[in-house]
């Protein structure tokens, strides 16, 4: 059995789901790293059915407006072999049409305990979603095998399975292929996408609207505390402290050994989630060494992300 492999299946494949199901963001708020528990997955193990599909909740993810997606977990079974395996696959919807969208999207799955300290099981990396094709009346896509004895030894003691999907923030939003979607009314998100971060930078340019302060390298840097704490787990723990000194001053003082360059790019990306897709050497590393040092995880994951291209 292929860790994965590209298919086609007749709709008439797919069976009820199991509603026993929650689903969370691990990451932070903008959904990089959605983590699926399947509370009753050894009852499902034992049910005995030939076919079987289970649904995730749906979720949105940055960078993709007018979109949510959603995790499948699917029974197959090998006649010839008399085997069976899990199937796993992530598929997309218009949310207003529920119809199933066509998106190249780079993501990978993987099974985990419950705090992701370990990992039990990784997919490879998948470039797109699983996707309804109108003429043929088939589902189409790529799909992570996962063997039978795998799921077993990922289980909780309480029975339950936890299955984590990362997806890789696309800097270039208009690259996003969505043959089923209206491209007029795509370009329009965009647009007002765009225009929703333009005007958070204009806001960092803006003195008068600062609340806080940091001071780096001799350099002060007029910002916002609910944009650092939205981006920063660190910065939020110290302005959620009352007795902290940042609290108390609204001034945050970083002394990391980095260049203003590096500096800069990540106080950009605080206004306007993107980073230079040129960006190479010291200023990534520096950069990198920020979003690790700081817990900005969505800037962590595209420098990752940009590491495997």
């Amino acid at each position: 059995m292929a860790e994965s492999s590209r298919v086609c299946i007749d709709d008439s494949t797919v069976c009820p789901k199991s509603d026993n199901s929650t689903g969370s963001i691990v990451t932070n708020d903008f959904n990089i790293s959605y983590q699926w528990t399947i509370g009753n997955f050894f009852e499902i193990l034992h049910t005995r059915k030939s076919k079987l599909e289970i649904e995730s909740p749906s979720f949105s993810v940055l960078g993709y407006p007018n979109v949510l997606f959603k995790m499948y977990f699917l029974l197959r079974v090998e006649s010839s072999e008399d085997t069976s395996y899990w199937g796993l696959i992530l598929k997309a919807f218009s949310p207003s049409s529920n119809d199933e969208l066509n998106i190249d999207i780079s993501h990978k799955f993987s099974l985990t305990s419950q705090k992701r300290d370990k990992i039990f099981w990784n997919s490879r990396v998948l470039e797109n979603v699983f996707y309804f094709e109108k003429l043929t009346r088939n589902q189409c896509g790529v799909e992570s095998c996962i063997a039978l004895e795998t799921i077993k030894e990922s289980l909780f003691s309480s029975g339950a399975l936890n299955v984590t999907c990362d997806i890789m923030y696309k800097e270039n939003v208009e690259d996003l292929i969505c043959r089923n979607n209206n491209n007029e009314e795509l370009e329009s998100d965009i647009l007002n996408y765009k225009r929703y971060f333009r005007q958070l930078f204009e806001m960092f340019i803006s003195v008068n609207t600062s609340d806080c302060t940091i001071e780096f390298g001799g350099r002060i840097y007029r910002v916002h505390k609910f944009i650092l704490m939205a981006h920063s787990l660190v910065f939020k723990e110290l302005f959620m402290d009352p007795n902290s000194d940042e609290s108390k001053g609204n001034c945050i003082c970083i002394r990391d050994k980095v260049g203003f360059e590096s500096f800069d790019l990540m106080i950009s990306y605080f206004y306007g989630a993107t980073i230079p897709s040129d960006i190479r050497g010291k200023d990534f590393e520096e950069l990198l060494h920020l979003a690790d040092t700081y817990k900005i995880n969505n800037l962590k994951i595209l420098c990752q992300g940009m590491l495997n291209i």
